[in-house]
């Protein structure tokens, strides 16, 4: 029996690959796609090679394991590899961190959530795994069906965590490839029961098992038409998600009506849910309505925001009187919430807060003036001050906030002060009032210099390989890329190197304006600087790029036209010290020079997939190997005949051999004739065919028995004409097989082996007779 099954291997790639196709819906981004191939393929093509090689199935799927992990390891753990390509246990810890970060996104956000590093190798080690159990199973083992099992678990993971239900497309594919496997191994099976060979109404023989087939595939077809159909008429549960993050949605069991803001943000990760779920619709009367806050943080260690334990407490009444200098020109707005789904204490509302309607429900706010409500409420309306003040206005000279004399606005982490402290005495100049401090500061981490990303990389040295930086705040610094969780940051940090009393601000941005109101999703999170000037209160600015957040407040803009005395303009780009090539990330490194000399067209196009175009090159090639090795085997054996005999048993030999490649063997120990008779009705042979077998029988008959050096006629053309006629009247699997994997080539590539591993003994019995 053929081990290799390379019909079955690839049926059962095939339906890993497509099973796992419903992440595209999960994911921003298809960069796990190409990482995923590789992995199947290495898991299908070391089968192939470890079937032919080795009786013992564990060590095939062993076999199998180890070199899935070496190709993992290989994509995914560069620079945790001894000499470069061996893996160890830093290797594991690696990837263990990568599966870590990958558990984290797949918490924090619903789909699509950011394809980072860490979800690439999630998704390989899953779909890796995925292929391995499949092929062992189902190929290896040979037992398809149960194969099933597994394939129905990888797509259950993107089925439950999908929130409006896949498309039947995604459906259609795995179960094709899965119910094809099924159907190559079991109309194998049917062939082996029985060599009874009924005749047609049409008087000709017909391979029984051709019926079977139809039959199935009319009952495969039918069922997948029901698993298609069936639920467009049956009304659609819920979807139960798996992990809390990629599943929620409206229509997810507990998903759509339970969205709270974390109330710590650390700048390693970003603001807890990146959900495209809607957090609450409102119309306003403002033309460029402003962020709603939900929370406000004052202590920043370690990478780490939140609020101190005294300025939780929470305080009686409502909003607090607006603060700051009656004669500063204020706007009133009016807003109103529907379809709130944050839950409470929180709320989310504009500021500076004038008035609010709750309802029955008040409003509590704390020390540092976030507000609280004591149940969740669906509609209600504020009012707040859109600000238009002078420049006269930003003066610190006055009261100080609630909280000063504590500390909780003035507090500096001494990670990455030096750094900061560089960057600040860089950008503003000495004797810089508050507002040309914040202006300069804003304009510099607004500028081209910065990049918004979620994906936050890590300054490393291109030597060790190690981080250099332990604190995030100097991470960012150097890399000069992140969200806005590190520009508010570094800009509070900075502004209070200055004195200025600065904290943090959490809650949406404005949202989308369709159909005449705006629409907030959780995805809309961010977080803002607020500084304290007396005249006006606790005053946003926004040092985040506008490619996350449009325009800033027109205050906190440096004005167009600057005179000799006016605020000083920003330092130009390049003032500020750059980090040195060793400090900046690998990933950053020559980010520009990549784009500009980057090729377009069918040249760029193989440079983007060289590794891949490789890949296949290598598949088909490997595939030749066997067809190629068949063809000089028989070649050769007919070459080395001495006579017309020998010509004509490496002939009937080679015919034998390929008939078994299609599941057509003679009895053990039979006799020409014997052997004849019954390939003649196994094959389901007729008319020239049957006539060709009959002469190859006498044929070999009489070369067997004639004297030495007789001449016997060439069965070659007879035995093409039966090799031909019986494949004919297989099934397409099995014709593919016989072609892609003959038996002549297996022996063909054993003899090689065998003789390139007795090679030395020979040679050291030669030396030894001479």
């Amino acid at each position: 029996m053929n081990r290799t099954r390379p019909v079955e291997t690839l049926l059962a790639a095939l339906a890993t690959f497509t099973v796992a196709l419903p992440l595209l819906t999960l994911f921003d981004a298809n960069t796990w796609v190409r990482p995923s191939v590789v992995v199947v393929m290495t898991i299908a093509l070391v089968g192939l090679g470890l079937r032919t090689l080795v009786a013992s199935r564990w060590l095939v799927v062993l076999g199998q394991a180890i070199a899935a992990f070496l190709a993992i390891s290989w994509m995914h753990g560069q620079g945790h590899l001894y000499f470069g390509f061996v893996p160890g246990a830093d290797t594991v810890s690696s990837l263990g961190i990568l599966l870590r970060e990958a558990g984290d996104t797949v918490m924090a956000y619903s789909a699509p959530a950011p394809t980072e590093r860490g979800v690439i190798v999630a998704i390989t080690i899953l779909v890796g795994l995925t292929a391995l159990v499949v092929d062992a199973i189902g190929v290896t083992l040979r037992s398809p069906a149960l194969a099933g099992l597994a394939l129905l678990t990888a797509y259950l993971v993107s089925a439950t965590n999908s929130g409006e239900g896949l498309s039947w497309k995604y459906f259609i594919l795995p179960v094709a490839f899965w119910l094809s496997l099924l159907a190559t191994q079991g109309l194998g099976t049917v062939r082996r029961w029985s060599t009874a060979v009924p005749r047609g109404v049409d008087g000709e023989d017909h391979d029984p098992v051709l019926g079977v087939a139809g039959t199935a595939r009319l009952l495969g077809a039918g069922a997948l038409a029901l698993a298609v159909v069936l639920p467009m008429v049956v009304p659609h549960l819920p979807t139960t998600f798996i992990a809390d993050g990629l599943g929620r949605s409206d229509n997810a069991r507990g998903g759509g009506d339970a969205i709270t803001l974390n109330t710590t943000v650390d700048l390693l990760r970003s603001l807890e849910d990146q959900s495209q779920s809607p957090v609450l619709d409102y119309t306003t009367t403002a033309t460029s309505p402003d962020p709603l806050r939900v929370g406000v943080l004052t202590d920043y260690r370690r990478g780490q925001w939140s609020t101190s334990l005294d300025a939780n407490e929470v305080l009686t009444g409502g909003p607090d009187t607006p603060v700051g200098d009656a004669d500063v020109k204020r706007t009133n707005v009016n807003v109103k919430v529907k379809d709130n789904r944050l839950q409470a204490p929180q709320i989310a509302l504009p500021t500076p807060l004038v008035a609010v309607n709750l309802g029955d429900v008040p409003l509590r706010s704390n020390l540092v003036g976030s507000y609280e409500v004591d149940q969740k409420i669906d509609d209600y309306a504020a009012t707040y001050s859109q600000l238009a003040p002078t420049d006269s206005a930003f003066s610190l000279e006055g009261p100080r906030p609630r909280g000063w004399e504590e500390g909780i606005y003035s507090e500096i982490d001494g990670e990455g002060l030096d750094r900061l402290q560089q960057l600040v005495d860089t950008v503003v100049p000495e004797g810089s009032s508050a507002l040309e401090t914040a202006r300069l500061l804003q304009a510099h981490f607004r500028s081209t210099q910065y990049t918004y990303s979620l994906q936050l990389p890590t300054p490393t040295d291109p030597v060790s390989g190690r981080t250099m930086m332990s604190d995030p705040l100097s991470n960012f610094l150097v890399s000069r890329t992140g969200y806005c969780v590190q520009f508010a940051s570094a800009f509070i940090m900075a502004a209070r190197l200055k004195g200025i009393p600065s904290r943090m601000a959490i809650g949406f941005l404005p949202g989308t304006y369709t159909n005449g109101s705006y629409t907030v999703k959780a995805a809309d999170a961010h977080a803002w600087p607020e500084l304290w000037f007396p005249d006006l209160g606790w005053t946003r600015f926004e040092p985040t790029p506008g490619v996350r957040t449009g325009g800033a407040p027109t205050y906190s803009l440096i004005p167009a036209e600057v005179g000799s005395s006016a605020t000083p303009t920003p330092t130009p780009t390049g003032a500020v010290p750059s980090p040195s090539t060793s400090e900046r990330p690998e990933s950053d490194a020559g980010a520009v020079d990549d784009q500009s000399s980057t090729a377009s067209g069918p040249i760029a196009w193989v440079g983007d997939n060289l590794f891949v175009l490789v890949v296949l090159l290598a598949v088909v090639l490997s595939l030749l190997l066997l067809p190629v090795a068949a063809r000089v085997r028989r070649r050769r054996l007919r070459i080395a005949a001495r006579d017309d005999a020998e010509r004509v048993e490496a002939e009937w030999a080679s015919l034998i051999s390929r008939l078994g490649d299609i599941g057509i063997a003679p009895p053990d120990g039979s006799t020409p004739r014997q052997a004849g008779a019954r390939l003649t009705q196994d094959a389901i042979l007729s008319g020239r065919s049957k006539e060709a077998m009959g002469r190859i029988v006498a044929t070999v008959e009489r070369a067997r028995y004639a004297p030495p050096q007789a001449q016997i006629p060439d069965v070659h053309a007879d035995a093409k004409t039966v090799w031909k006629a019986a494949l004919s009247a297989r099934q397409r699997s099995d014709q593919v097989r016989a072609h892609l994997v003959p038996g002549d080539g297996l022996r063909q590539w054993r003899d090689t082996r065998d003789a390139v591993v007795d090679w030395p003994r020979a040679a050291w019995s030669r030396l030894r007779r001479h």
